[in-house]
């Protein structure tokens, strides 16, 4: 299964890459802030220029030397999950098993004027049974964090992704993820399927030979089952789960009839409740959004042992 899962995503997700963002621009935005609002909650001894102690040895340009925080971002698509974290970080590397996605996060982290040894993803899968000698170099372990931003639900195997990320943590390292808690699949009418890419509708995806939908092999995540498998990954130390408030709507590509008879399609973006213009659609609409509203949650554990 996890094979197959691979495979399906990789091929999906190399047709996503370039579009990707814009699509996703609200969820992706909203959660940059949830994130970075939240950094005691995930628990890093976060790097930062200014240290509190006045006898620390200073740098040639006076400043205090920033305390080194490195983070590993898995599945890490086009990077938001380092981007909306690099203020607090060291060094943030993305494993990616699509090419195209690799290729993207470094083309922003260039365009945001990083160096490779700020920020850089490299291709690769985790979650296999045998690892790849190109993901066995000493720089892609320590880590002080490891993320996983909406991709746990497209697993195969979550338990043992985890476990995998762990293995990269400095004792005390914190393992932290978003994802969705339990929900139904979405409806299909017809042949106007619902596409399902990082929890997100696109039709797109299927007009051009791919359902998005079949990479999805979780419909989300209990606390209960989240908890297990931190502890199994030895990383329940501290685990908690908080739910951000107000659920998001996935943008979805059904058609809908006006009253001209012409067909519009709906914004695949999706929406935060509470953050569109409203006032239109009424009972039908909120039908409809039911099937595609998700409760998003931010798990985080530490591993076990003392941190360095």
């Amino acid at each position: 299964m996890a094979k197959d899962a691979a495979d399906i995503n990789r091929s999906i997700f190399n047709e996503e890459a370039a579009s990707y963002d814009d699509k996703h621009r609200k969820l992706n935005e909203r959660l940059t802030r949830e994130l970075q609002a939240r950094l005691d909650f995930i628990g890093v001894d976060w790097a930062s220029d200014d240290e509190d102690s006045d006898d620390e040895e200073k740098e040639g340009d006076g400043k205090k030397p920033r305390r080194e925080v490195r983070l590993l971002d898995y599945a890490c698509g086009t990077g938001m999950m380092s981007r909306a974290l690099t203020p607090y970080t060291t060094q943030c590397v993305g494993i990616d098993l699509s090419e195209t996605m690799v290729a993207v996060y470094n083309q922003r982290a260039e365009n945001q004027g990083l160096s490779a040894d700020e920020m850089h993803a490299v291709l690769g899968d985790l979650a296999t049974e045998t690892v790849s000698d190109a993901l066995s170099s000493p720089g892609l372990f320590n880590f002080d964090i490891a993320v996983v931003g909406g991709g746990f639900h497209h697993f195969g195997d979550p338990e043992l992704a985890a476990k995998r990320l762990v293995e990269r943590l400095k004792p005390g390292g914190v393992l932290l993820i978003w994802d969705f808690l339990p929900h139904g699949p979405p409806h299909r009418h017809g042949h106007h399927g619902h596409g399902h890419g990082h929890g997100h509708g696109n039709n797109d995806a299927e007009q051009s030979g791919h359902n998005v939908y079949h990479s999805v092999m979780h419909h989300g995540f209990s606390e209960e089952r989240m908890r297990e498998i931190f502890t199994g990954a030895g990383a329940g130390t501290d685990f908690q789960l908080e739910v951000i408030g107000g659920g998001f709507v996935l943008g979805h590509a059904h058609q809908h009839e006006q009253e001209d008879g012409k067909e519009k399609e709906a914004p695949a973006n999706g929406e935060w409740e509470g953050d569109g213009e409203g006032g239109e659609g009424g009972a039908k609409q909120e039908k409809e959004n039911e099937a595609f509203r998700r409760q998003v949650f931010f798990a985080r554990g530490s591993k076990t042992g003392t941190g360095v």
